[in-house]
């Protein structure tokens, strides 16, 4: 790009000595027009060498921001998506904190939750341990239809017990067959046919309860067992 500087420095010397000269030959000196002429010609010389080191220069410029532009194009993409990933980044971090402050809330409302339905649970537990049955039915039901903390099927399985103790057959045997079609994966489903048959039995359901017997016999286990027994 700078290969005319040597020939500039020369022709800037060559002149600067001619200048001298000159000079040091005082007014009286006789310059011939030849030597007129050749420094006009090495000044014009050096004026288009400058001037084509100036084009060379300029269009070295042009040419390195030409190869900057890509870049600085390149740049200006990473920093547009870098923006936006921050914005995405600062949205998910609200995002998160909302639902950790969502999450603080439930689990502090399940705690309570919970702590309320097994108090009620142990309200219910000791009613029936002291034969105050008539109060159950009410507590039960609504852990039933409300609780999330408490196993349903066995909480219909305890209603349709204090219901068949308190001799109400056909409440009791309700309870019992909410408990069969409800809960058809219950551990208490055996025990809940046999005593929902012996309930039928009691109110002259004969059929039905042959029906429910049937059902049952295949079963391994006691109520599976006394089925059979049952049936002979």
């Amino acid at each position: 790009m700078f290969n005319f500087f040597p020939g500039v420095l020369k022709w800037i010397i060559a002149i600067a000595i001619m200048g001298v000269v000159m000079i040091s030959l005082g007014p009286s000196a006789v310059v011939g027009a030849n030597d007129l002429k050749k420094v006009k010609r090495l000044v014009a010389r050096l004026q288009l060498e400058l001037l084509q080191i100036k084009e060379n220069s300029s269009k070295g410029a042009k040419e390195q921001l030409a190869l900057l532009e890509p870049q600085n194009a390149k740049i200006k993409i990473l920093e547009e998506d870098n923006q936006k990933l921050t914005e995405i980044i600062r949205s998910l971090e609200l995002k998160i904190s909302l639902l950790d402050e969502r999450l603080e809330k439930y689990e502090s409302k399940s705690s309570s939750a919970q702590l309320s339905e097994l108090n009620q649970l142990a309200t219910v537990f000791a009613l029936v341990s002291v034969g105050e049955v008539n109060n159950v039915e009410p507590l039960v039901l609504e852990l039933v239809n409300k609780g999330d903390n408490v196993q349903k099927d066995l909480l219909i399985l305890l209603l349709a017990e204090t219901q068949k103790n308190q001799g109400l057959i056909e409440q009791s045997l309700g309870y019992y067959g909410a408990l069969i079609s409800d809960y058809p994966q219950s551990p208490y489903l055996n025990r809940a046919i046999f005593e929902a048959s012996e309930l039928l039995g009691k109110l002259g359901h004969t059929e039905e309860q042959m029906s429910m017997l049937q059902a049952l016999k295949e079963s391994d286990g006691a109520y599976g067992e006394q089925a059979r027994k049952k049936l002979e």
